[in-house]
């Protein structure tokens, strides 16, 4: 008995429609890995640099004898052109892709003979992607290079900002030593003759006269004047902040106070700060004390001056006295003007920094303030 072998060609593979599927995947691989490649590419360079790279790749992959890129430039208003290849018959050739997205800021066109290859659909639709990825890079580099330009007119900004600063403070400074310079050559030395005259009228009267009482308050008056104008001088300008910077000024100014516990914790690093910085924390710690002195009723005042590890110069001034919201009485609506909170976040302001001002810890008020330490150093 034999064996037979069916050999019906409904059941039998199709070969030809096996190498069809073949050569099919072969060239969906091929479209992938061209796609990677030009992304490979753009990634790799700056888009300038690259784009007649994948210029030229585009037009071997389409078949084309000139491959043309026109795109907006980085800055300035006409359009660049690149183009690859070059056309043996111009007036013979056709348009074999052009990208269609009129709104994009690239356009890419592939030339070719008009009897050349055609391009199919899966063709295009990848020239479409690898135009696609062209844009990209393109609108990257050109926001890189916006966001870049953008940098450099804010770091502009801020150093005509701080020379600007430093011109107000050091014009500020400056009228402050003249009004100083005038109290001291003028009012100061005034009342300081009048108290010498006054001792020495005092002195030839005798004790027996009966205006010598007078006289001798009259004296008492004059010195007293006479230390109020040199504290003013001296609040004025106080000439350690020229000399050795405003840790040095802030303990001068603290060694001053009497009547009540000071604790200075004044870094000394402080002294090695901008002057323009250094000149206003020395004021807004000049008022914050003020304010203390004149209205908490403390018995303890703290003061501290630090720089942090980022950077930034810091200000404390703390007080155990009455605090911020028992000195605000309700019949007094500008107190916080009349305490110059104000013109301290103004001057800090100044500076890039602000101020904070609330309860202490354990009762009082603390005032805080804070600014980066980017100015220029100022002189006068």
């Amino acid at each position: 008995m034999g064996l037979e072998h069916n050999t019906d060609t409904a059941h039998s593979p199709d070969v030809a429609e096996m190498r069809a599927l073949y050569r099919a995947a072969e060239a969906r691989a091929a479209r992938l890995r061209f796609i990677i490649e030009v992304r490979n590419l753009l990634d790799a360079q700056a888009f300038e640099t690259v784009a007649p790279e994948v210029l030229s790749r585009l037009a071997d992959f389409a078949g084309a004898m000139q491959a043309r890129l026109v795109f907006a430039p980085l800055q300035g208003e006409v359009p660049v052109q690149l183009a690859v290849g070059l056309s043996r018959n111009p007036e013979g050739d056709s348009i074999l892709f052009a990208s269609e997205d009129d709104g994009a800021d690239l356009h890419l066109t592939l030339l070719g003979p008009s009897t050349g290859r055609t391009i199919d659909a899966d063709d295009r639709q990848t020239l479409e992607v690898v135009a696609g990825q062209l844009a990209d890079a393109c609108n990257l580099e050109r926001q890189a290079a916006e966001k870049q330009a953008l940098l450099g007119d804010l770091e502009r900004q801020r150093s005509e900002l701080a020379a600007l600063v430093a011109q107000l403070i050091q014009a500020q400074e400056q009228e402050r030593q003249r009004v100083a310079l005038d109290l001291h050559d003028g009012s100061a030395q005034l009342a300081a003759g009048l108290s010498y005259r006054l001792q020495d009228l005092a002195a030839r009267v005798g004790e027996a006269h009966a205006l010598k009482p007078e006289i001798d308050q009259l004296a008492a008056l004059a010195r007293h004047s006479v230390a109020d104008l040199r504290a003013a001088i001296a609040d004025l300008r106080p000439p350690e902040l020229d000399d050795l910077g405003v840790a040095a000024a802030l303990r001068t100014r603290l060694d001053a106070i009497d009547g009540m516990e000071v604790i200075a914790d004044l870094d000394a690093c402080a002294d090695r700060w901008p002057a323009s910085t250094g000149i206003i924390f020395y004021r807004v710690a000049q008022e914050a004390i003020t304010n203390v002195i004149k209205h908490a009723g403390a018995r303890r005042l703290i003061v501290r001056l630090f720089e942090d590890s980022a950077g930034e110069a810091h200000l404390e001034v703390i007080d155990d006295g009455k605090g911020i919201g028992e000195a605000r009485q309700p019949q007094n609506q500008e107190w916080g003007a009349r305490l110059g909170i104000v013109g301290m976040r103004e001057r800090l302001a100044l500076l890039g920094g602000s101020i904070e001002i609330g309860a202490g810890a354990s009762g009082g008020t603390c005032v805080r303030a804070f600014a980066p330490l980017q100015q220029e150093t100022i002189s006068g």
